[in-house]
Protein backbone atom coordinates (compact mmCIF):
# COMPACT_ATOMS: atom_id res chain seq x y z
CA UNK A 1 0.00 0.00 0.00
CA UNK A 2 1.43 3.36 -1.05
CA UNK A 3 1.89 5.86 1.79
CA UNK A 4 3.90 8.66 0.12
CA UNK A 5 4.50 9.69 -3.48
CA UNK A 6 6.30 12.60 -5.08
CA UNK A 7 5.73 13.47 -8.74
CA UNK A 8 8.64 15.24 -10.41
CA UNK A 9 9.38 17.52 -7.46
CA UNK A 10 11.99 20.15 -8.24
CA UNK A 11 13.65 22.71 -5.96
CA UNK A 12 15.43 25.72 -7.38
CA UNK A 13 17.29 28.42 -5.48
CA UNK A 14 17.77 31.25 -7.94
CA UNK A 15 19.73 29.76 -10.83
CA UNK A 16 20.69 26.62 -8.86
CA UNK A 17 18.61 23.45 -9.18
CA UNK A 18 19.15 21.51 -5.95
CA UNK A 19 16.72 18.69 -6.80
CA UNK A 20 15.29 17.96 -10.24
CA UNK A 21 12.23 15.84 -11.09
CA UNK A 22 12.42 13.54 -8.05
CA UNK A 23 9.89 10.71 -8.27
CA UNK A 24 9.58 8.79 -5.00
CA UNK A 25 7.22 6.06 -3.87
CA UNK A 26 7.15 4.73 -0.29
CA UNK A 27 5.02 1.72 0.58
CA UNK A 28 3.66 1.09 4.05
CA UNK A 29 6.10 -0.73 6.34
CA UNK A 30 9.18 -0.27 4.15
CA UNK A 31 12.61 1.00 5.13
CA UNK A 32 13.94 3.00 2.18
CA UNK A 33 17.22 4.91 1.97
CA UNK A 34 18.30 7.98 0.01
CA UNK A 35 22.04 8.13 -0.58
CA UNK A 36 24.48 10.20 -2.58
CA UNK A 37 27.66 12.29 -2.25
CA UNK A 38 27.72 15.41 -0.07
CA UNK A 39 25.75 18.23 -1.65
CA UNK A 40 23.69 15.88 -3.83
CA UNK A 41 20.36 17.37 -2.65
CA UNK A 42 19.25 14.71 -0.16
CA UNK A 43 18.31 17.01 2.72
CA UNK A 44 16.59 19.37 0.26
CA UNK A 45 14.35 16.45 -0.74
CA UNK A 46 13.54 15.83 2.95
CA UNK A 47 12.77 19.51 3.42
CA UNK A 48 10.29 19.46 0.55
CA UNK A 49 8.51 16.39 1.90
CA UNK A 50 8.20 17.91 5.39
CA UNK A 51 7.08 21.36 4.26
CA UNK A 52 10.25 23.29 5.11
CA UNK A 53 10.61 24.10 1.39
CA UNK A 54 7.79 24.43 -1.11
CA UNK A 55 8.79 22.68 -4.37
CA UNK A 56 9.35 24.95 -7.35
CA UNK A 57 7.56 22.31 -9.43
CA UNK A 58 5.88 18.98 -8.84
CA UNK A 59 3.51 17.57 -6.23
CA UNK A 60 3.72 15.45 -3.06
CA UNK A 61 0.98 13.09 -1.88
CA UNK A 62 0.60 11.46 1.54
CA UNK A 63 -1.92 8.61 1.79
CA UNK A 64 -3.52 9.84 -1.42
CA UNK A 65 -3.94 13.50 -0.41
CA UNK A 66 -1.77 16.33 -1.72
CA UNK A 67 0.47 17.97 0.91
CA UNK A 68 2.71 20.00 -1.42
CA UNK A 69 1.86 23.42 0.03
CA UNK A 70 1.14 22.48 3.65
CA UNK A 71 3.08 23.97 6.58
CA UNK A 72 5.44 21.72 8.55
CA UNK A 73 3.14 21.55 11.62
CA UNK A 74 0.21 20.50 9.41
CA UNK A 75 2.30 17.75 7.82
CA UNK A 76 3.44 16.54 11.24
CA UNK A 77 -0.16 16.39 12.45
CA UNK A 78 -1.02 14.19 9.46
CA UNK A 79 1.56 11.62 10.59
CA UNK A 80 4.97 12.52 9.13
CA UNK A 81 7.82 13.10 11.59
CA UNK A 82 11.53 13.68 11.06
CA UNK A 83 14.90 14.00 12.72
CA UNK A 84 17.69 16.32 11.56
CA UNK A 85 21.26 15.89 10.39
CA UNK A 86 22.35 18.24 13.20
CA UNK A 87 20.64 17.16 16.41
CA UNK A 88 18.01 19.71 17.46
CA UNK A 89 17.14 19.00 21.08
CA UNK A 90 16.10 21.51 23.71
CA UNK A 91 19.49 21.30 25.38
CA UNK A 92 18.53 23.03 28.67
CA UNK A 93 15.49 20.80 29.19
CA UNK A 94 15.48 17.31 30.62
CA UNK A 95 15.22 14.15 28.54
CA UNK A 96 11.61 13.70 29.68
CA UNK A 97 10.69 17.33 28.96
CA UNK A 98 12.00 17.01 25.40
CA UNK A 99 9.58 14.16 24.75
CA UNK A 100 6.68 15.79 26.59
CA UNK A 101 6.91 18.86 24.36
CA UNK A 102 6.39 16.74 21.25
CA UNK A 103 3.28 15.18 22.81
CA UNK A 104 1.59 18.59 22.91
CA UNK A 105 1.07 18.46 19.14
CA UNK A 106 -2.11 16.44 19.57
CA UNK A 107 -3.43 18.06 22.75
CA UNK A 108 -7.11 19.06 22.51
CA UNK A 109 -7.44 21.23 25.63
CA UNK A 110 -7.43 25.00 25.09
CA UNK A 111 -5.27 27.57 26.87
CA UNK A 112 -8.02 28.35 29.40
CA UNK A 113 -8.38 24.68 30.37
CA UNK A 114 -4.61 24.30 30.65
CA UNK A 115 -4.06 27.43 32.78
CA UNK A 116 -6.80 26.43 35.23
CA UNK A 117 -5.76 22.79 35.05
CA UNK A 118 -9.32 21.67 34.46
CA UNK A 119 -10.13 17.92 34.41
CA UNK A 120 -9.90 17.64 30.62
CA UNK A 121 -6.35 19.02 30.62
CA UNK A 122 -5.32 16.98 33.68
CA UNK A 123 -6.47 13.81 31.95
CA UNK A 124 -4.51 14.67 28.78
CA UNK A 125 -1.48 15.62 30.88
CA UNK A 126 -1.49 12.22 32.60
CA UNK A 127 -1.73 10.47 29.23
CA UNK A 128 1.17 12.52 27.83
CA UNK A 129 3.34 11.70 30.84
CA UNK A 130 2.55 7.99 30.58
CA UNK A 131 3.25 7.93 26.84
CA UNK A 132 6.52 9.85 27.25
CA UNK A 133 7.79 7.49 29.95
CA UNK A 134 6.86 4.48 27.83
CA UNK A 135 8.79 5.91 24.86
CA UNK A 136 11.87 6.53 26.99
CA UNK A 137 11.68 2.94 28.20
CA UNK A 138 11.51 1.68 24.61
CA UNK A 139 14.51 3.73 23.45
CA UNK A 140 16.56 2.84 26.53
CA UNK A 141 16.59 6.28 28.17
CA UNK A 142 14.27 5.74 31.14
CA UNK A 143 17.15 5.93 33.64
CA UNK A 144 18.22 9.32 32.24
CA UNK A 145 14.75 10.91 32.17
CA UNK A 146 15.69 13.71 34.57
CA UNK A 147 19.11 14.41 33.03
CA UNK A 148 19.66 17.44 30.82
CA UNK A 149 19.52 16.36 27.19
CA UNK A 150 22.85 18.11 26.53
CA UNK A 151 24.56 15.84 29.06
CA UNK A 152 23.76 12.66 27.11
CA UNK A 153 26.41 10.94 24.99
CA UNK A 154 26.01 11.51 21.25
CA UNK A 155 24.39 8.15 20.50
CA UNK A 156 21.79 8.63 23.23
CA UNK A 157 21.01 12.13 21.97
CA UNK A 158 20.20 10.52 18.61
CA UNK A 159 17.85 8.09 20.35
CA UNK A 160 16.19 10.93 22.23
CA UNK A 161 15.60 12.83 19.00
CA UNK A 162 13.95 9.71 17.54
CA UNK A 163 11.85 9.30 20.71
CA UNK A 164 10.69 12.90 20.38
CA UNK A 165 9.68 12.24 16.76
CA UNK A 166 7.80 9.10 17.82
CA UNK A 167 5.89 11.15 20.41
CA UNK A 168 4.04 12.88 17.56
CA UNK A 169 2.48 9.48 16.66
CA UNK A 170 3.81 9.27 13.09
CA UNK A 171 3.13 6.67 10.44
CA UNK A 172 6.06 7.87 8.32
CA UNK A 173 9.41 8.66 9.97
CA UNK A 174 12.19 10.48 8.10
CA UNK A 175 15.68 10.04 9.56
CA UNK A 176 18.42 12.41 8.38
CA UNK A 177 21.80 10.68 8.85
CA UNK A 178 20.92 8.85 12.11
CA UNK A 179 24.30 7.05 12.22
CA UNK A 180 26.40 10.21 11.74
CA UNK A 181 29.33 10.26 14.16
CA UNK A 182 28.79 6.71 15.40
CA UNK A 183 31.40 3.97 15.63
CA UNK A 184 30.74 0.51 14.08
CA UNK A 185 29.28 -0.93 17.29
CA UNK A 186 26.94 2.03 17.75
CA UNK A 187 25.92 1.81 14.08
CA UNK A 188 25.08 -1.88 14.44
CA UNK A 189 22.98 -1.12 17.52
CA UNK A 190 21.22 1.66 15.63
CA UNK A 191 20.37 -0.69 12.76
CA UNK A 192 18.68 -3.08 15.19
CA UNK A 193 16.93 -0.16 16.89
CA UNK A 194 15.50 1.20 13.63
CA UNK A 195 14.13 -2.23 12.74
CA UNK A 196 12.65 -2.50 16.24
CA UNK A 197 10.79 0.81 16.09
CA UNK A 198 9.59 0.07 12.54
CA UNK A 199 8.01 -3.14 13.80
CA UNK A 200 6.83 -1.90 17.23
CA UNK A 201 5.24 1.30 15.91
CA UNK A 202 4.10 -0.01 12.51
CA UNK A 203 6.16 2.67 10.75
CA UNK A 204 7.38 3.38 7.27
CA UNK A 205 10.94 4.75 7.41
CA UNK A 206 12.73 6.91 4.86
CA UNK A 207 16.32 7.71 5.72
CA UNK A 208 19.34 9.62 4.48
CA UNK A 209 22.57 7.91 5.43
CA UNK A 210 26.23 7.94 4.44
CA UNK A 211 27.15 4.89 6.51
CA UNK A 212 26.95 2.13 3.90
CA UNK A 213 27.00 -0.67 6.47
CA UNK A 214 23.75 0.70 7.89
CA UNK A 215 22.21 1.41 4.47
CA UNK A 216 22.94 -2.01 3.00
CA UNK A 217 22.05 -3.81 6.21
CA UNK A 218 18.62 -2.30 6.73
CA UNK A 219 17.19 -0.89 3.49
CA UNK A 220 14.73 -2.74 1.30
CA UNK A 221 15.10 -0.19 -1.51
CA UNK A 222 17.58 2.62 -2.17
CA UNK A 223 17.40 5.83 -4.19
CA UNK A 224 20.69 7.42 -5.26
CA UNK A 225 21.15 11.16 -5.87
CA UNK A 226 23.95 12.95 -7.67
CA UNK A 227 23.78 16.70 -8.28
CA UNK A 228 20.07 16.69 -7.46
CA UNK A 229 19.19 14.00 -10.01
CA UNK A 230 18.11 10.41 -9.31
CA UNK A 231 20.76 8.26 -10.96
CA UNK A 232 19.64 4.88 -9.63
CA UNK A 233 16.88 3.11 -7.71
CA UNK A 234 16.72 -0.51 -6.66
CA UNK A 235 17.55 -3.15 -4.08
CA UNK A 236 20.80 -2.95 -2.07
CA UNK A 237 22.37 -5.60 -4.33
CA UNK A 238 21.37 -3.72 -7.49
CA UNK A 239 22.77 -0.45 -6.12
CA UNK A 240 26.06 -2.06 -5.06
CA UNK A 241 26.60 -3.30 -8.62
CA UNK A 242 25.42 -0.15 -10.41
CA UNK A 243 28.31 1.34 -12.37
CA UNK A 244 26.83 4.84 -12.38
CA UNK A 245 26.57 4.78 -8.57
CA UNK A 246 30.16 3.60 -8.26
CA UNK A 247 31.30 6.44 -10.51
CA UNK A 248 29.33 9.02 -8.50
CA UNK A 249 30.99 7.94 -5.28
CA UNK A 250 34.48 7.15 -6.49
CA UNK A 251 34.83 9.36 -9.59
CA UNK A 252 35.92 8.28 -13.05
CA UNK A 253 39.47 7.99 -14.35
CA UNK A 254 39.37 9.76 -17.70
CA UNK A 255 42.20 7.55 -18.94
CA UNK A 256 40.50 4.35 -17.90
Amino acid sequence: MEILRSDNITMQFGGLTAVKDFNLTLNKGEIVALIGPNGAGKTTAFNMITGVYKPTNGKIYYKGSEITHMAPYQITKLGIARTFQNIRLFKDLSVLENVLIANHLHIKSNVFEALLRLPKYKNEDRKMMRKSLELLEIVGLADEKHEKSSSLPYGKQRRLEIARALATSPELLLLDEPAAGMNPTESEDLTKFIRQIRDDFNLTIFMIEHHMQVVMGISERIYVFDYGITIAHGSPKEIQNNQRVIEAYLGVDENA
